[in-house]
């Protein structure tokens, strides 16, 4: 039997085969992005510019605060791009 993690690539890659390159483009971007932003995270190192970050952010409606919900926040062809992550785990 075969680990998780690896059939999980396998199941990925078998999808991603059926996408265009433009679209194999953008993804390629966004996971520099966040793999660049999560080990900065794990790192706690200086502050430096790079690929990615992942912004927390609030939403304002009414009286009340809503989030923090996570944006993956990447350079692609010299735009800054965002991806939703979803809510914050508590």
């Amino acid at each position: 039997m075969r680990p998780r993690s690896r059939h999980r690539v396998d199941e990925l890659l078998r999808e991603l085969a059926t996408w265009e390159p433009k679209e194999l483009r953008e993804l390629q971007a966004a996971l520099g992005g966040l793999q660049t932003a999560l080990e900065r995270e794990s790192s706690k190192t200086a502050r430096q510019p790079s690929p990615g970050h992942i912004e927390e952010k609030y939403i304002q409606r009414g009286n009340k605060r809503h989030g923090p919900y996570l944006y993956l926040r990447y350079w692609e062809a010299g735009k800054l791009r965002s991806k939703y992550l979803g809510k914050k785990p508590e």
